[in-house]
């Protein structure tokens, strides 16, 4: 799941920076449709497995994620479609 929510932000030009930690979490930096001031921040662990979601709000789902970033599953693969219905 966190694949694709990644693989669609790069599509949509979500993505604005990406950074690796110390420890190998790889962090993206997603932009916001509700706020050009705000971004949210999604750190995926060194096993490609989702870690956190952070805003200026606090902590958020991955759907908080698609929401906030406007993030359209219809780029989705096969696989994800079936975790949004």
């Amino acid at each position: 799941m966190i694949d694709d929510l990644i693989e669609i932000a790069y599509a949509q030009g979500a993505v604005t920076c990406v950074a690796q930690a110390a420890d190998g979490v790889d962090e993206y930096e997603l932009a916001r449709v509700d706020s050009v001031a705000s971004s949210v921040t999604v750190a995926v662990r060194a096993d490609g497995k989702f870690a956190k979601a952070t805003s200026a709000e606090g902590y958020l789902s991955l759907g908080q994620v698609v929401r906030a970033c406007g993030l359209d599953y219809r780029h989705a693969t096969s696989s994800a479609r079936q975790f949004i219905h």
